[in-house]
């Protein structure tokens, strides 16, 4: 027990920190980390040096990070192979993740607002429909069309951490 605490206080901030290299969620990072150690704690035992506790420690955490990957359905880049990406083609797995992320959020929060808001919200901006054929469509006003949009679109905002 006493040489689990050890290697816990002594690797969490790094395994933490490697986590959150590849995965963005505050909640998942908190969730994996914990799921490593777990696989740490059962061969803990097993091992008796420091090398091999370490190797133990971050074979678990490419583990897990893949399987959170391939539990999402996300694109997953082998860890073994991150060190041959380029910093700018790593900046951009991470934005296009991150990307992937918000857009979930963003479909999640769409099924909350009323249909014909979210109906509007989509022709005009996902679909680049203008608002006036959006009106002209719908026999209603332009003007009106326009507050549907802007509801949505502050509702999207307020719960969400960046704009739209």
């Amino acid at each position: 027990m006493d040489s689990f605490k050890k290697i816990y206080s002594e690797y969490k901030h790094k395994v933490y920190f490697f986590v959150a290299k590849y995965v963005s969620d505050e909640e998942d990072i908190e969730e994996l980390v914990q799921d490593i150690f777990m696989h740490v704690w059962k061969y803990c035992s097993e091992t008796d040096s420091l090398s091999q506790t370490e190797a133990i420690i971050f074979k678990s955490a490419k583990q897990e990070i893949s399987n959170f990957y391939r539990k999402k359905k996300m694109i997953y880049v082998s860890l073994e192979n991150s060190q041959q990406i380029s910093p700018e083609e790593n900046s951009d797995i991470e934005k296009k993740l991150l990307q992937e992320d918000q857009l979930q959020k963003i479909e999640k929060l769409l099924e909350q607002v009323p249909e014909r808001s979210r109906e509007f919200f989509i022709k005009n901006k996902l679909q680049n429909l203008s608002l006036f054929t959006i009106a002209k469509e719908n026999h209603i006003s332009k003007t009106a069309v326009e507050k549907h949009v802007n509801k949505v679109l502050k509702f999207l905002r307020t719960n969400l951490n960046f704009f739209v």
